[in-house]
């Protein structure tokens, strides 16, 4: 079976009510490998959950979304120093990352969640620096920073409670794929 396949099963499976535990119990011998399984069914939000974090998930696109304005602004004035046409293309390039993650937000792909956890945690040290150099702009940059770290780690938590702090799937002792719903 193709991901695409599993994951349209998975979802008609879930809106029947089925746990995680029974689907992937049904479904693991026909989708060829148990990790790629598991992972495609953690990174699949229930209904209830969706509905559960909803203000808090379109709080999280609306900081996207502001982060993608900043970024627009910040990218033509830096362009407008180079000259030419330059400030336009800097201005989308710098809001093209924000957009991406809203836009995966907006979709509940777990990916998305955990693509910007892991962005967003090496760029830390870098503006830990920037701080140490000085400058407000630099405190408020890491406080934004830390603050939608903080909320995009509690929204996937709320959506993909089967994801570990490592971004793997959850697993009992004896190494079997454990699921919350």
């Amino acid at each position: 079976m193709q991901n695409a396949e599993i994951s349209s099963r998975i979802a008609a499976l879930l809106q029947a009510g089925r746990s995680k535990q029974e689907i992937y119990a049904e479904l693991r011998g026909n989708a060829g490998n148990d990790a790629r399984l598991a992972y495609l069914l953690a990174g699949s939000a229930s209904e209830a959950r969706k509905a559960q974090m909803m203000m808090k998930n379109r709080a999280l696109i609306l900081v996207m979304v502001v982060q993608a304005a900043l970024a627009l602004f910040a990218g033509y004035a830096g362009g407008q120093l180079l000259g030419g046409s330059s400030g336009l293309w800097l201005a989308l390039f710098y809001a093209l990352v924000p957009v991406a993650f809203a836009a995966g937000f907006s979709r509940y792909l777990a990916a998305a969640f955990n693509v910007y956890l892991l962005y967003t945690l090496i760029r830390l040290p870098q503006l830990l620096e920037q701080v140490m150099a000085g400058g407000l702009l630099d405190v408020w940059q890491l406080l934004l920073a830390l603050l939608t770290l903080l909320l995009t780690w509690h929204v996937r938590r709320g959506l993909f409670p089967d994801f570990t702090v490592t971004l793997q799937v959850r697993r009992d002792a004896s190494g079997n794929y454990i699921f919350a719903d």
